[in-house]
């Protein structure tokens, strides 16, 4: 089975620690009997809880169903509902356990943190979690592997990055010092589509600066991340770690909006994120938005049509069914390469293979909800009505067909109309736009023509024009000759312009947004005191993570 991710090999650690993995269920309001993980992924799904202090406890609120995008009449697992009381209680066990947490040097977090993280790996290896998260959220095994198996060497490789973001600067010989200060309790509400290694893009750091974290799960794929968490929490001191859960937005407005988080990192939709901003705007908190994007990329004059070119655009486009933000979500191909360039790509679209992922064949699972499916196909129509062409060259699986499923066989649409809905919109589905150009300067102004800014690309033999027209889009991340996941840089910040978002993840500055600035400046001291009098006590230190 070949890999959309191609060479992409992330932060995989180099060893995982195998630790004993037991988790305790609860009523929420005393601890019950303790139940050890088993290989059987369908014995998981029953140990799935809420981690609110350092416990795995039942939902306060009860649980609701998690079904299989591949089959929606199969019920996963029943997820737990997180109550007003256990979300209070998972946002105060934070507060509590953050300044012993912060106190820590760094070198001491670091190590607590990378052995939680491996953890994590270890417990998912050994229970084949990719299978359940696969079951849960509809993308194929190989990719759901990637996903579990990232975050012990994600740990190991920020380490360092947040060491050397948060170093104290001195200056003015030493008369002045600009020091980090962890911001406290952070809330880290995660999408769906790639919900584990996202949770260590957002959790790991803030562990790593001293905060202490409160995540929000993903509502109909929730159970890696409640598992994963689990697993690195029992290398964590209590309350360190949280994980709340719910089936719908007022888990999330009351988490964003509690009175005791210092800081928000959201990654989701725009008007959710718009609604998180506004939220946070009433405490003055600080938030950290990835909201997605309308990904251009633009094929130069010069670059030929070919299988070569079709395969590396047709993968950064349809990674998880194209569920990514940062895919290529419009191809902008010079008139003179269209024929040869949609020919190759139709070519490559024709080994795909659509359904359960994880049947042996299947390159591509459903797209993740009912929603999803209907959206981008009334696209896809709206597009074929307008005039432009459609090929689907691939093909559901045929044991797949009746199942109800979700699936999407793949789309390219060729030479739609400039307002169709899927070149203004974001398909965030398996559905290409190809749209022809006769000057590239035009190209340059339609790739721009979006409320997005998230990342954008071109693809030229010539340096210097590569350089030019990098140089003009407008976009947080501009790739040259590749695009999306597969190419991102951790020690390059990554974050969105314009409706795709504020603030950054990664990098220097995605590591010291997780704390803030506080500078201290110092004068000589005051003459001695020679009159006897008792010097004064100095006053009680200002717990560093609370404003």
């Amino acid at each position: 089975m070949h890999s959309r991710l191609g060479s992409w090999r992330p932060y995989r650690p180099v060893a995982s620690r195998r630790l004993p993995r037991k988790v305790t269920l609860s009523s929420g309001k005393s601890a019950g009997p303790g139940v050890r993980m088993t290989t059987q992924v369908e014995d998981l799904t029953t140990r799935v809880g809420l981690l609110v202090g350092g416990e795995v406890v039942h939902g306060g609120a009860g649980s609701y169903p998690v079904t299989n995008p591949a089959r929606p009449s199969e019920v996963v697992l029943d997820a737990p509902a997180t109550s007003p009381a256990q979300l209070d209680a998972a946002v105060a066990a934070a507060r509590r356990s953050q300044p012993a947490w912060a106190a820590l040097a760094m070198e001491e977090r670091a190590a607590r943190v990378v052995a939680a993280a491996e953890a994590g790996v270890a417990f998912g290896e050994a229970n084949d979690l990719a299978r359940l998260l696969t079951r849960e959220h509809g993308k194929t095994h190989v990719e759901a592997v990637f996903d579990t198996a990232t975050m012990g060497g994600m740990a190991a490789a920020f380490a360092p990055l947040v060491a050397d973001a948060l170093a104290a600067r001195d200056l003015s010989g030493g008369a002045t010092r600009i020091e980090w200060v962890p911001h406290g309790v952070v809330a880290a509400v995660l999408p769906f589509n790639w919900p584990v290694s996202v949770m260590g893009n957002k959790v790991l750091p803030a562990l790593l600066a001293g905060d202490t974290v409160v995540v929000k799960a993903p509502p109909t794929c929730p159970a890696a991340v409640l598992l994963v968490a689990a697993a690195m929490a029992e290398l964590l001191p209590p309350g360190v770690l949280n994980v709340v859960n719910g089936p719908d937005a007022a888990l999330g407005a009351a988490l964003v909006g509690h009175p005791d988080v210092d800081m928000v990192s959201f990654t989701g939709g725009v008007r959710t994120g718009q609604a998180v901003m506004a939220a946070a705007a009433t405490t003055t908190r600080p938030v950290v938005l990835e909201l997605g994007g309308n990904d251009a990329a633009i094929l130069a004059p010069d670059v030929a049509g070919d299988d070569d070119l079709a395969g590396r655009v047709f993968d950064a486009a349809f990674v998880t069914a194209g569920q990514v933000c940062m895919a290529i979500k419009r191809l902008y191909v010079h008139r003179d390469r269209m024929e040869e360039t949609v020919d190759a790509l139709s070519g490559r679209m024709a080994g795909e293979v659509v359904g359960d992922g994880l049947a042996p064949g299947v390159t591509m699972g459903p797209v993740h909800t009912a929603s999803a499916r209907d959206r981008v196909e009334a696209m896809v129509r709206e597009a074929e009505q307008g005039g432009a062409a459609v090929l689907r060259p691939g093909r559901v699986r045929p044991e797949d067909e009746g199942a109800g499923g979700y699936f999407v066989s793949p789309a390219l649409v060729v030479d739609p109309a400039p307002d169709a809905a899927i070149v203004r919109e974001e398909q965030f589905a398996p559905a290409l736009p190809v749209i022809p150009y006769d000057d590239i300067a035009h190209a340059i102004d339609a790739a721009n023509d979006t409320d997005f800014g998230l990342c954008a690309s071109v693809w030229s033999n010539d340096e210097t024009l590569a350089a030019g027209l990098a140089s003009r889009l407008v976009a947080g991340t501009v790739f040259v000759n590749t695009h999306g996941i597969s190419s991102l840089d951790m020690h390059a910040p990554m974050g969105g312009w314009k409706q795709s978002g504020f603030g950054v993840e990664l990098g220097t500055e995605g590591m010291q947004a997780l704390a803030r600035q506080r500078v201290r400046i110092t004068r000589p001291a005051p003459p001695a005191d020679t009159t006897g009098a008792p010097a004064t006590e100095a006053p009680a230190t200002e717990e560093e993570g609370r404003s």
